[in-house]
């Protein structure tokens, strides 16, 4: 049997017990109360951008725009892309309007935006599709050239770009009023095959998607220099010649290289002849390949033939690769 003094100290400590645990759970409710808004907060997406619309493009350029987001509607960034070799962009949420760049005159364009926030969560998608202009205007200025190296059989230059809003400029160099390249994003070019001692007179023009040429450069005129009298000595020979069919049925061939190397001319000036079955096929200038081009069906011999700018030239290298 239990005291009175027994039964009330156990009462007592049910008590207390009942007491801590009531605050345990007051605690807990009021801290979910304090973390419910942030973890609403968390899984809430962004709002989706109102009004996604264009207000103006160009040949090259379109500009859209949207309408500010609402109060209380978080922290985000917008996300912008499109179709059709679109640059993405990531803006922050003050921005109303963007404008994208570098695209193709004539095309039809497919954007869209979205808001992301730090957490992942997106809102929707707007979108709108436009068309850039047709490009109208020619350039208004030709490039600039310089002339950057000079030797017995070639010719270097580099050039600035012509001025026109086109971003995808094309160059074409002519030689002695003839067009000798064709229109080419490069910004410069080596002339080959010319003769020495000889003066050639050089003209370079821009071309735009519009198929507008620019007007020509300034002339340059450059004479190529002698042989050089002290070089008797070939290139080494084209080390690892090496080809392969491609196994589709046909005679088309891969042919690679490893470069020689020469004691006057830079590796860049060293020509590459390049021979099928004894018939002159191709050549490069400083570069192992590979190169495709054509053999027969059975036995074929392939044979590579470096030569420098004063006209040595070395033994060929040979392989040989049989087609099925």
């Amino acid at each position: 049997m239990f005291s009175i003094r027994e039964v009330t100290k156990t009462n007592n400590a049910g008590r207390l017990a009942l007491s801590f645990m009531l605050q345990l759970a007051v605690v807990a409710v009021t801290i979910a109360i304090i973390l419910a808004p942030s973890a609403a907060s968390a899984r809430r997406s962004p709002p989706t951008p109102q009004n996604f619309h264009v207000t103006a493009q160009t040949a090259y350029t379109i500009t859209v725009a949207w309408n500010p987001p609402g109060n209380n509607s978080g922290e985000f960034d917008y996300h912008l892309s499109g179709a059709y070799g679109v640059t993405p962009a990531v803006l922050p949420k003050t921005a109303t309007s963007y404008t994208f760049t570098r695209l193709h005159s004539g095309n039809q364009y497919w954007l869209f935006i979205y808001a992301r926030d730090s957490n992942g969560n997106t809102s929707g998608t707007a979108n709108t599709t436009t068309r850039t202009l047709l490009d109208t205007t020619p350039p208004t200025t030709g490039p600039s050239v310089t002339v950057t190296d000079v030797g017995s059989n070639y010719i270097s230059l580099s050039w600035t770009a012509a001025q026109d809003d086109c971003p995808f400029l094309s160059y074409q160099v002519s030689v002695n009023g003839d067009p000798s390249t064709e229109p080419s994003p490069n910004m410069s070019a080596t002339l080959r095959f010319l003769q020495p001692q000889t003066s050639y007179t050089l003209t370079v023009r821009g071309r735009d998607e519009g198929r507008f040429w620019s007007p020509f450069s300034a002339p340059v005129t450059v004479t190529t220099l002698p042989p050089n009298p002290n070089d008797h000595t070939p290139p080494t020979t084209p080390a690892n010649l090496s080809a392969y069919s491609f196994g589709d049925g046909s005679a088309e061939m891969q042919i690679q290289w490893s470069e020689s190397t020469d004691n006057f001319d830079a590796q860049a000036n060293i020509r590459y002849d390049v021979y099928i079955n004894g018939v002159f096929e191709d050549v490069r200038f400083g570069s192992g390949g590979p190169i495709t081009d054509y053999g027969v069906f059975g036995q074929n011999t392939i044979e590579v033939i470096a030569t420098d700018t004063a006209g040595n030239a070395s033994p060929p290298a040979t392989t040989t690769l049989f087609i099925q």
